[in-house]
């Protein structure tokens, strides 16, 4: 019995002594860590962390298309018959076209008009300026 005590307590040394080992192992490898991030870099470290560093980016090869271009890029398209042989919609698209053609695109003042009015003549253009501004009424 007493070989046999002896046997365990080698054993449980021998479990133990790992454990110790595995721990200053561990305990090294932070020390080591740590005392890496107070050194200075070198070159070649520090080329190699930035090849690291383009190497694992990944950049666009190409701009994203902007305004009309994606408009034009994602508007639907007409693949179905029922799409290919639609009529135009029954209503005016353009229902301030007719108004905008009634309107004259400028009004002739009189004469007697004239007497608000400054001319002003600049780069052979004539303008005419009103001579008081505008007042609400109160």
């Amino acid at each position: 019995r007493a070989g046999s005590s002896e046997a365990i307590s080698g054993a449980v040394r021998l479990k133990m002594l790992s454990r110790v080992l595995y721990f200053v192992a561990c305990i090294a490898i932070l020390l080591a860590g740590a005392a890496e991030a107070f050194t200075t870099p070198t070159l070649g470290s520090m080329l190699t962390s930035r090849r690291a560093a383009v190497s694992t980016l990944q950049m666009a090869h190409h701009p994203n298309p902007k305004g009309a271009k994606k408009a034009r890029k994602n508007r639907p398209r007409k693949s179905r018959p029922s799409d290919i042989n639609r009529a135009a919609p029954p209503f005016n698209p353009d229902p301030l076209a007719e108004a905008r053609q009634s309107l004259p695109d400028f009004e002739v003042v009189g004469s007697n008009d004239m007497s608000a009015f400054v001319k002003v003549e600049q780069d052979g253009n004539t303008f005419y300026h009103v001579k008081t501004p505008f007042l609400a009424a109160n």
